[in-house]
């Protein structure tokens, strides 16, 4: 009986990579070139209340969230990133500290695009995310999942800063959310509700520079039909071996 061993061979390499692709399925990060710079933003797949006034704890919640998720960090590897070195916040405001200034989103700083954890762009830069239209709803979480319409905590408006007295920033009785589904202004204040409520968050991610792929290296031809021999000879005398 013949075996085709270069069959069975190609057979385990295309599986192989079946499966590694499977597991890449949930995250695809933006294709750009080395040195292009952008940042990811999700929604939390966690939820949790409004009532601490601290922009920290927060910050802490998406950290956590995004540090949290094997698929986020598998694509961010793979990618050449390493991703406990990813400072992750939340799109949200205090009476203190206003989302635009906690996400360093400020018409002043660096400003680079903005993409979804599916590849989808969400913003061309800081003020285009300010402007109360995004280009694609903030409806991925860290998790690679597609979500519904998602309340989400923000004590922020449009513009990326909470109303004039804080009224509704987080921390207060009463606290802005957005919708996950929104694509206008009502993406981070649809209206408000108690601090107790159990809501999502945005988290965005810190500056990323695309890094300089590696030179994978590839097999000599004579290695590999040396490798394809040697298993031919090993099968070979199997066989002859059960045949006996």
């Amino acid at each position: 009986m013949k075996l085709p061993i270069i069959g069975i061979l190609s057979g385990v390499a295309l599986a192989t990579l079946g499966i590694s692709s499977a597991a890449q399925a949930a995250i695809l990060l933006p294709s750009l070139t080395s040195g292009s710079q952008y940042r990811l933003v999700f929604v939390t797949s966690g939820t949790r209340d409004a009532t601490s006034t601290s922009i920290a704890d927060y910050n802490t919640f998406v950290n956590n969230a995004a540090q949290a998720s094997t698929n986020l960090n598998t694509a961010l590897t793979t990618a050449g990133f390493t991703p406990s070195t990813i400072n992750w916040k939340a799109i949200a405001s205090t009476a203190a500290v206003n989302a635009r200034v906690n996400t360093s989103t400020q018409a002043t700083d660096p400003s680079v695009p903005i993409y979804r954890v599916d590849g989808a762009q969400v913003a061309t830069g800081n003020v285009d995310l300010w402007d109360s239209s995004i280009s694609k709803p903030i409806q991925y979480n860290e998790l690679g999942s597609l979500v519904g319409a998602l309340k989400v905590w923000t004590g922020t408006l449009a513009s990326g800063v909470t109303d004039g007295n804080g009224l509704n920033a987080l921390g207060r009785p009463n606290v802005g959310y957005g919708i996950t589904n929104a694509q206008n202004g009502s993406w981070t204040f649809t209206a408000d509700d108690g601090q107790a409520k159990l809501y999502n968050l945005y988290g965005i991610s810190s500056v990323l520079t695309v890094p300089t792929p590696t030179t994978a290296t590839t097999p000599e031809p004579s290695s590999l039909l040396s490798f394809i021999t040697l298993g031919g000879l090993i099968l070979g005398g199997a066989v002859r071996g059960v045949r006996k």
